[in-house]
């Protein structure tokens, strides 16, 4: 296998995310007060137009720029562009976000349109409010796949999450959750904000008295400060990313650095222990601090945690069989998604090209595997994994990989599922994403190593293809791993 010289990045897990907490969050929903009624809305002004700078400490990495419009019919229209350029595995990127809301006069959720681009990769997201679900379009641009999510209340949506909160007239030292609706991963995911002291801040060269909100999302803190017309001024997140309002001029100045902060290096845990090589190992056993009571996927399968203490034993394939009798409740791994188009003709046709069909379902598996690691150029990207654009633009990072991977399996009748957590290189851990395929059992797959299955330096945190992948948020920068001890051959 071919010396990799480049990291792993979790990329738009943490850009996309990040514009979700400070930017870009489309869809929030007041949550109803404890007797059942909705608390007094406070009344709002904002300026038609805004600029706000993003940075990353200190260092301007990115702006945005909003629009707030009063329609005719009482009903609102907002825009927000996003421009941000990050710096992934020494790779700079640029990438663009463009968010449009519609809002009704009482400023419950309309409908809204979301798109991404980069330099390589496309994804587009819109959707509308009914009574009782939401209804999205999600995927490439020409090629959208409809998704219904159900909602047990009626949605109600703020400008953004802390605009929520200041309408609904949270008190001081007051905590009220609210339902999110992340476009990136199509997931809806709870989030709690707290009310806490007015604070004096500098803002434009003046001193600016603020209500100030911080906000709890799977851990992951993040905090705001308003104006007293609701307007967010300043905001802060994790791994060192901030925005500030300012004025036009200052907005149109150019980014800070060329290089800046590679953010797969910040957010990368290093290892008390050289592994000289990871494949050969049978066991390994880490003790890992830092996790809170996040539901992560610690225990199942090749891994066993207990007290602190997590155990990955290297499975074994199974031995060869002439078809996949797979039970029932695996079924629905086999089922196409909006990110994982398995029945596209495009990717039914390349399957075709990769395997016979009289191939076993370990032959399958190690084809499709060896395929994605020869022909998928390792190229950090900022962008939402989409399988249909990987295969056409045959480049892509570990997400990437384990998208198209995903596809391709499913597309050849073989139960997948996508797995998210860390991986050990070069003295650290990296955040990381690999497969998990049935062939008579749950097998690991990384295409990006050509391994089957992967080495037991991959440690599972989160599984699925959305929303699931939220659940690493909370212990980025946090997280503490100790290598206790390890197996060989």
């Amino acid at each position: 296998m071919a010396k990799l010289k480049w990291n792993f990045t979790w990329g738009i897990a943490i850009t996309l995310v990040f514009l979700l907490l400070l930017a870009a969050r489309l869809d929030v929903f007041q949550k109803k007060t404890p007797d059942n009624t909705i608390s007094p809305t406070i009344e709002i002004s904002r300026s038609p137009e805004s600029w706000m700078n993003i940075y990353q400490n200190k260092n301007k990495i990115g702006v945005i720029h909003r629009k707030f419009n009063i329609l005719d019919n009482g009903r609102f229209q907002t825009e927000e562009f996003v421009t941000m350029q990050i710096n992934t595995i020494g790779v700079l990127q640029v990438f663009n976000v463009l968010t449009e809301t519609e809002l009704n006069p009482d400023m419950t959720f309309s409908s809204f349109n979301f798109e991404i681009n980069s330099s390589l990769f496309r994804f587009t997201a819109r959707g509308y409010a009914g009574k009782d679900k939401l209804i999205l379009y999600a995927g490439l641009p020409h090629a959208l796949q409809k998704t219904i999510i159900p909602f047990k209340d009626v949605p109600h949506i703020s400008g953004n999450i802390y605009e929520a909160a200041f309408r609904g007239g949270l008190e001081k030292d007051r905590t009220r959750d609210f339902s999110i609706f992340d476009p990136s991963t199509l997931a809806l995911r709870k989030i709690s904000v707290t009310r806490q002291s007015n604070e004096i801040i500098p803002i434009m060269g003046k001193r600016v008295l603020t209500q100030k909100f911080c906000a709890d999302f799977m851990g992951a803190k993040n905090c705001a400060w308003l104006a007293k017309d609701g307007e967010v001024l300043k905001e802060t997140g994790m791994l060192g990313l901030s925005m500030e309002k300012v004025g036009a001029t200052q907005a149109k100045e150019g980014f800070t650095s060329r290089e800046g902060v590679d953010f797969t290096q910040v957010a990368s845990i290093p290892s008390n222990r050289n592994i000289t090589a990871p494949s050969k190992l049978t066991e390994i056993k880490i003790k890992i601090d830092g996790m809170r009571d996040l539901p992560l996927l610690l225990q199942s399968g090749r891994q066993y945690f207990h007290k602190n203490i997590l155990t990955i034993t290297r499975e074994k394939i199974p031995d060869t069989v002439s078809q996949n009798n797979i039970p029932a409740a695996i079924l629905k791994y086999l089922q196409p998604s909006p990110l994982v188009q398995s029945s596209a003709p495009e990717m039914k046709t390349q399957v075709e090209k990769i395997i016979i069909k009289t191939d076993s379902p370990q032959i399958k598996l190690q084809k499709i595997v060896q395929w994605v690691y020869r022909t998928i150029e390792k190229k950090p990207v900022l962008s939402v994994p989409n399988a249909m654009e990987v295969l056409n633009n045959k480049a892509g990072d570990c997400n990437e990989h384990a998208v198209l991977t995903a596809a391709l399996l499913r597309s050849a009748g073989i139960p997948a599922q996508i797995e998210t957590g860390l991986v050990y290189l070069n003295g650290r851990f990296y955040y990381h994403a690999w497969n998990l395929a049935y062939i008579g059992q749950w097998v690991t797959a990384d295409a990006v190593f050509n391994q089957i299955p992967a080495d037991v330096t991959h440690i599972r945190l989160a599984g699925g293809e959305g929303g699931e992948q939220l659940d690493l948020l909370g212990v980025m920068g946090k997280i503490k791993l100790e290598v206790l001890s390890t197996k060989n051959d």
